[in-house]
């Protein structure tokens, strides 16, 4: 533990300075966004409502979350967010290396199993995934793969041979395999499929070698009690993860990335065999747009000597192992190169999958420690002489091992800081990011983007890139007034003085139920923006919008539920009252996740302020301290199209003098008025900055709209006689220090 710990903040110092990575960011906003959804009791939001210009991203329907949790749950108890990341990273790191040592101690001794962890968590690839991709989820998908590892062969030498299924499925080891793989599933897919793609290659490599080692060679049996040890517990746990399988996969044709088909981009990245290679002194990381990623020139030696041993060495010591271990390093190693075009080509749909061949040095960086370790455990058993000496002379080669791997992996790295900070992490940095690269939802590819959004990708921010076609522009006459605001969920009272078309500022997606005086609507896509809308008739109506559970996932809620709950009553039968508990909290579990029925809600209050194209409908005001940020959210309603408006927010003391202010476009700087329609929605929260130094007490809110760049003056609502609106008070905190003493 105490070594787990010292790997763990030796990564946490080395991230100090947080490297400038292409995905890093992306991943540092899916974990602000998911504090923000546990914030407001939703554990598992598959939809982002404020990614993608405020118009929702799907991300973790389809992305796996678990990676999240960590820094999140660290960000909701006041550590900043990339804190609490490389914190969180730190953990998986240490974690993984306690794993790496735990598998290796089932056939080798101490000291190699240090050596061959420590090779794990210094294998360059593992350095690239964090310090120049910020592939944070892929380099925390790392523990998982000795972990397997581990509990499989833990899981072989419990059980006999021919057990029935049944049987082994009622060994607690089974039960944790089980959840180790549903883990992996559900930390990073693309980890998970290069993982079952083994697993499949492994139970016939496993089976030969077992009946080669039999004296009485039986491949048929072997091949079939191989299948069991190995893939009833990756089905298991395949089960067990289908509360984010199920609908990722189900759903897929929802968005771009079901549509998009396996392309032949893995072309360009396949290495030539000049390139495969590195023999640099250090190991000469290569940026992130580089097409291959080369493989340390040590891996080569080590395995070649490995393979040498293996041929001539009949009766070595772990030749079982080592035959596994260069059997996985030599097929993940041929899956890099070009030599392996026809199999990336005969496999395109689920190869194609994981774009980069270069991804395949995760599972090699396993199997090549192992035979590494295998070799030197061999090689310290075949000493003739085991004397202090010969201890002393393994230990200098393992430190001598240990410090190369680790210079050669460390002195090359030369990552960028990034040019953000913590306090940077917000929703108006992130859409400024997106608007800047042209791209949407803290994606490159806009991989979750609603397949009925047509629009651009570059112009979802900004004006139309072209002619909308026939665009609703007849007025209408109606007030939508919030009553409930969750994070998933939403109430209105709307009335109508004509039927009219009702457009909400997010993406169709069909999650989306919208309910109409207690029955069922139907919803639709609107324009080349994919908006939610449905037909609405005259009068006076109460809505509900909720982003229901759709019955994908409903499946995986049940097959997850039905899995967890058989395997945790099979692996605890012998304890009655604790099983039952556990299968209680596992149903409990899923089912708030699935259903969030401790999502919280705010009240927003109605204004009504008629400026005729547009109506302030409501405003719902946060709370600040001093040096934070105030949120005040305002609600307007569309009555017909309409030029750019400013809206204001001032901040103003009992003195009357306007403490702080935020002045900017009405729907924000990514929803301009050419975007605008008759009978839409729209909501926008003005983040208004509070001086460190104000003093506490109580503040007035005042609102107003006034033309661009035209703040002397301001429009006045045709049924209120002031231009500037009174529309609530807010109390300024004192800034703690610490408890009973404020500033």
């Amino acid at each position: 533990m105490l070594w787990a710990a010292t790997v763990g903040l030796a990564l946490f110092w080395g991230s100090a300075s947080w490297p400038d990575t292409p995905d890093g960011l992306f991943h540092l906003h899916r974990a602000r966004a998911l504090a923000e959804a546990l914030r407001m009791g939703v554990l598992y939001p598959r939809w982002f409502p404020d990614f993608a210009f405020g118009y929702g991203y799907p991300v973790l329907n389809f992305y796996a979350p678990v990676f999240y949790y960590g820094p999140a749950l660290l960000h909701l108890i006041g550590i900043d967010v990339i804190t609490a990341t490389r914190l969180s990273l730190a953990i998986w790191y240490g974690l993984s290396g306690l794993a790496m040592i735990a598998l290796l101690r089932c056939w080798t001794r101490p000291a190699v199993a240090l050596v061959g962890a420590w090779l794990y968590l210094v294998f360059p690839y593992r350095l690239y995934d964090l310090f120049v991709r910020g592939a944070l989820p892929e380099f925390a998908a790392f523990l998982w793969l000795p972990l397997i590892a581990y509990l499989n062969h833990r899981l072989a030498q419990i059980i006999s041979t021919g057990k029935p299924a049944l049987e082994m499925m009622r060994i607690p080891m089974f039960f944790l395999l089980s959840l180790a793989w549903a883990g992996l599933f559900c930390t990073h897919n693309l980890t998970a499929l290069m993982a079952v793609f083994m697993a499949a290659l492994m139970i016939p490599l496993l089976a030969l070698t077992r009946a080669s080692a039999s004296p009485h060679p039986a491949l048929w049996p072997a091949l079939v009690n191989s299948s069991k040890l190995i893939g009833l517990p990756l089905l298991a746990g395949i089960l067990a993860g289908m509360i984010q399988i199920a609908p990722s996969i189900w759903e897929a044709p929802w968005v771009k990335l079901g549509l998009a088909a396996s392309d032949f981009g893995f072309r360009r990245h396949l290495a030539s065999w000049a390139d495969l290679i590195t023999m640099a002194p250090v190991f000469p990381y290569p940026n992130a747009a580089e097409p291959t990623v080369p493989l340390p020139g040590y891996l080569l030696i080590s395995l070649g000597m490995a393979l040498l041993a293996w041929l001539f060495w009949r009766t070595m010591p772990g030749r079982g192992y080592l035959t596994v271990a260069l059997a996985i390093s030599g097929i993940t190693l041929f899956l890099t190169t070009e030599a392996s075009s026809p199999v990336w080509h005969g496999l395109l749909p689920v190869m194609g999958r994981l774009q980069f061949p270069w991804r395949w040095q995760a599972p090699l960086s396993l199997a090549f420690t192992c035979a590494v370790a295998t070799l030197l455990e061999a090689f310290w058993t075949a000493l003739p002489r085991r004397t202090a000496a010969s201890g002393r002379w393994l230990t200098g080669v393992s430190a001598l091992l240990a410090t190369y791997t680790g210079a050669y992996a460390t002195l090359g790295l030369a990552p960028n800081p990034a040019p953000y900070t913590a306090r940077d992490l917000t929703v108006e940095h992130m859409w400024q990011f997106d608007a800047e690269h042209g791209q949407v939802g803290a994606t490159w590819t806009a991989e979750f983007l609603p397949r009925w959004v047509s629009e651009q990708r570059w112009a979802l921010g900004r004006a139309p890139s072209s002619a909308e076609g026939p665009t609703d522009a007849r007025p209408v006459t109606f007030t939508a007034i919030p009553l409930v605001q969750g994070y998933l969920r939403e109430s209105w009272f709307v009335t109508a003085s004509q039927p009219l078309t009702l457009r909400f500022h997010r993406f169709y997606y069909p999650a989306w139920q919208v309910t109409v005086d207690g029955h069922r609507v139907p919803a639709y896509p609107d324009g080349v923006m994919g908006l939610l809308a449905f037909d609405l008739e005259a009068g006076a109506h109460q809505l509900e919008l909720r982003f229901t559970v759709t019955p994908a996932v409903q499946l995986g809620w049940l097959c997850s539920g039905v899995t967890l709950l058989g395997l945790s009553f099979l692996a605890l039968r012998p304890y009655g009252r604790l099983r039952l508990k556990v299968g209680l909290a596992v149903i409990t579990l899923l089912t708030v996740m699935t259903w969030n029925p401790l999502e919280t809600a705010v009240h927003p209050r109605p204004i009504g302020a008629d400026y005729g194209p547009v109506r302030l409908e409501a405003i719902a005001i946060g709370k600040a301290r001093p040096g934070e940020r105030l949120p005040v959210h305002l609600y307007w309603s569309v009555q017909r199209p309409t030029g750019p408006l400013t809206a204001f927010v001032h901040v103003v003391g009992a003195d009357g003098r306007i403490a702080t202010q935020r002045d900017e476009p009405l729907a924000g700087p990514y929803t301009p008025a050419e975007r605008w329609r008759s009978g839409m929605v729209l909501n926008y929260t003005h983040w208004v900055p509070v001086p460190a130094d104000i003093p506490a007490g109580e503040y007035t809110i005042y609102v107003g709209l006034y033309p661009p760049g035209q703040p002397e003056a301001p429009l006045q609502p045709l049924n209120r006689p002031d231009t500037r609106l009174a529309v609530g008070v807010v109390r300024i905190s004192p800034l703690t220090i610490w408890p009973g003493r404020t500033e």
